[in-house]
Parts: C-alpha cells; sequence; structure tokens
C-alpha cells in the first residue's frame, strides 16, 4: 500500500496545467501542495508544465477518484541547476487517499523548469 501511495503521489507531480506566480522552486512547490491540500485540484496542477487540457481534464478526475489529500508537508531542500533553468525539490508529505486507511508518509525528488521565466513542475 506504501508503494501506491508514492506512485500517486509521483503522478500528482507529473501532470497539470501552466500558469504560476512563484519566485522560486520551493514557492512553486508550496503552492502546489497548498492547492492541493485546499482540494483546488485545478489550481494545483496549474503549477506544473503541462497544458494540454485532455491531459488537465483526466488528471483532475483521478485525484478526485482517487480521493488523493494531503495531510501535510515540508520542504527539505532546494537545488538549483547551475544555468538556472532546472531545480530540484526535496519534499515530505503526508497523504491519504481511497486505498489507504491511514495517510502515509514519503519523501519525493520533484523537478522543476522554468518556462517563460516561472518555475513549474517537470511532468
Amino acid at each position: 500500500m506504501k508503494k501506491l501511495i508514492v506512485i500517486l503521489c509521483a503522478v500528482v507531480a507529473v501532470f497539470g496545467l501552466t500558469s504560476c506566480k512563484s519566485s522560486s522552486p520551493s514557492d512553486t512547490v508550496k503552492a502546489y501542495y497548498k492547492a492541493l491540500q485546499a482540494g483546488d485540484y485545478e489550481k494545483a496542477l496549474s503549477y506544473t508544465d503541462i497544458t494540454d487540457q485532455e491531459t488537465i481534464q483526466k488528471q483532475i478526475a483521478k485525484y478526485k477518484e482517487f480521493d488523493i489529500k494531503v495531510v501535510d508537508f515540508e520542504i527539505l531542500s532546494e537545488k538549483i541547476s547551475e544555468d538556472g533553468n532546472s531545480a530540484t525539490v526535496e519534499v515530505k508529505s503526508t497523504l491519504a487517499s481511497s486505498f489507504t486507511e491511514e495517510p502515509d508518509e514519503s519523501t519525493n525528488e520533484m523537478k522543476l523548469v522554468k518556462v517563460d521565466g516561472k518555475w513549474k513542475i517537470h511532468a
């Protein structure tokens, strides 16, 4: 079951829209997780680099189907590449879903890229 939550977390991080107003990779990841906490899946997806509307709608349906809820999260580290166009943010999160009886904690590295000068979670 723990592997399933890790996979779901990775799926959550993979899909989305564009448009984010974050000044650092960590700010983008924080905004993404806060939107997930609020159940605003469309807003969460706006912090990623996928723009295909069909993919976005499918991902929103998955979030709702799996009833993914972010219980808590913490940014552990941030590494920006030398050229300043990519980054990795390590985040520890506690997620609940319809697949588990109790929330599951995991640590993931999220890859980010700059798109039009804004940090986006890379799918």
